[in-house]
């Protein structure tokens, strides 16, 4: 049997087998369980794969001096995404990469119940004691990472049954250290019961913590992939729905988890979910859309409470600052907004200190104070002779890097020509499926009492930014406004009053699904909004 050895930063040595694995970022991070960074799926962009192998090292990849030294090189620095495992192979992964975590602790006695959004990039969950308040809250990176950062790299994973177990099985080791956590909380004064009251402590943790339902909002991959599903209708056209979720699921090792109905192909029940708590914490006038944006884009335009219209878009994993040069996800060090002013781009870097990386929302503030002071035109191209004497001087400091036009920013940060174009790419998506959204609804967009952002991109970015860069149609920037997690907040709500669950299923019934991908015109339409223009 082929096997191969990996040593992580605190020296453990880890003999993994090889077996069908294609890379071995897939072989560290997947089937050894290592914590994984965000990583870009495999794409070369990151560099965040960066691994040493002592021995039985391949040979380079093209790709791997664009992040090494020759003399890396030589020592056996190589990116993982771009190498297979061999055996005999002895890989260091050199830094620790602690998972993306934070999480409180409640304070008071159960019975508790657990709200989860399962994302393709993170989990969030919170813990509702009996009352429906919130006792404890905690978010993480989604473990399957490893697998890739998009929703196309886990389904491509999950067609085969080994593929699809090892990820299930991550996600449900999660859900279990969240739920174990839980149960072993320490008392505390105010937690426990007066001596003599009757109600002493049954456990030895001090008093009976015990979680005993969970209700889990994530896209229909996630999902799938979380009920151990077939994803073969997911994994190309023409789409189909297998599993329609508005019902309780058993995992193993887990309390009951019920599961939001799934509308569409590529809208989950995080978009049901996040559409209930629209509705409850906004109370929104019809007609709305709701728009919820991570790695996929999923749309409701709701025309009244009995009519409503749902899509979805592939935007890939930009908005969560992935795959883009200096990427990151919005944490402390993330620049998150850039300013323009008469000295230049002032950035904004999330809970203070130095900036080590731009989430995705900051190159969308960058990108739109270039197109402002005429330095890129509106096909995302730098102007070589801008017109503005703050342009002017900006551009004389951009240099080429690979024969690619870079422009310098503060602490060795640069924005490359391609993550102008990926940010494009996003932007058109994005248009794309509002514009197709009114055009259906034979609306214009005027009409709309508001545009409600839940997810990634609605969490920082400024709507003047959305509207400047053609997101939202011109005017509408008014009506914007960021809603939060709502696919969180929705799976809270149905935790807490369920009989919203029969309300979410027959709204379910009631959607109509705009199929953007079905249009004879989609590459076309698409090539057409790949402009910073609505």
């Amino acid at each position: 049997m082929t096997s191969c050895t990996i040593i992580d930063a605190t020296d453990r040595s880890i003999r993994q087998t090889i077996g069908e694995t294609s890379t071995l970022a897939r072989l560290i991070w997947v089937d050894a369980g290592l914590a994984s960074p965000p990583l870009c799926s495999g794409l070369a962009r990151c560099g965040r794969c960066r691994v040493r192998i002592t021995e039985a090292a391949p040979a380079p990849h093209e790709d791997d001096r664009e992040f090494f030294s020759a003399e890396d090189i030589s020592a056996g620095w190589r990116l993982a995404c771009r190498h297979a495992p061999a055996h005999g192979m002895v890989v260091h992964v050199p830094l620790p990469v602690m998972p993306h975590r934070h999480a409180s602790r409640p304070k008071h006695p159960g019975p508790f119940r657990l709200a989860v959004d399962l994302g393709t990039t993170s989990l969030q969950w919170s813990l509702l004691a009996p009352d429906g308040t919130v006792a404890a809250q905690g978010s993480e990176t989604n473990p399957q990472m490893g697998a890739g950062s998009d929703v196309m790299s886990r389904i491509a994973m999950a067609r085969s049954d080994k593929g699809r177990g090892r990820l299930r099985e991550l996600v449900l080791q999660a859900l279990q250290r969240i739920v174990a956590d839980v149960e072993d909380t320490p008392a505390t004064a105010d937690a426990v019961p007066p001596a003599g009251s009757g109600d002493e402590p049954t456990t030895a943790c001090g008093y009976e913590s015990r979680v005993e339902e969970l209700c889990v909002a994530g896209n229909t991959a996630m999902t799938a992939i979380l009920a151990d599903a077939s994803v073969e209708g997911l994994a190309s056209a023409p789409y189909r729905l297998e599993m329609r979720g508005g019902t309780a699921l058993a995992l193993p090792g887990l309390p009951p988890a019920w599961i939001p109905p799934l509308p569409a192909p590529f809208v989950g029940g995080d978009l049901s979910a996040g559409y209930l708590a629209v509705l409850t914490d906004h109370a929104p006038a019809f007609p709305f859309v709701l728009a919820d944006l991570g790695t996929n884009g999923e749309f409701v335009l709701a025309l009244s409470p009995e009519r409503t219209l749902v899509t979805s878009v592939a935007l890939g994993p930009a908005l969560e600052g992935i795959g883009l040069t200096f990427g990151t996800v919005a944490q402390r060090g993330a620049i998150t907004s850039f300013t323009l002013t008469p000295g230049g781009l002032v950035p904004y870097v999330l809970d203070g200190g130095e900036a080590d990386g731009i989430s995705g929302t900051g190159y969308i503030s960058l990108v739109h104070a270039l197109l402002r002071a005429g330095l890129l035109d509106v096909d995302g191209r730098f102007i070589q002779s801008p017109s503005s004497p703050l342009a002017a001087r900006m551009a004389r400091s951009i240099v080429s890097h690979r024969g690619e036009p870079c422009l310098p920013l503060a602490r060795g940060l640069y924005l490359a020509a391609r993550d102008i174009e990926e940010i494009l790419k996003v932007k058109a998506a994005f248009s794309l499926a509002f514009e197709r959204l009114l055009a259906t609804a034979q609306m214009p967009s005027h009409a709309l009492s508001g545009i409600h952002l839940a997810g990634a991109l609605g969490q920082h970015a400024l709507p003047a930014d959305l509207e400047g860069l053609g997101f939202i149609p011109p005017g509408s920037g008014g009506r914007t406004r960021a809603v939060g997690n709502t696919s969180l907040r929705g799976a809270e709500l149905l935790l807490t009053s369920p009989p919203l669950r029969d309300t979410l299923n027959t709204w379910r019934e009631g959607c109509t699904v705009v199929d953007l991908t079905a249009a004879p015109d989609f590459s076309a339409a698409f090539l057409r909004h790949m402009h910073f223009h609505f």
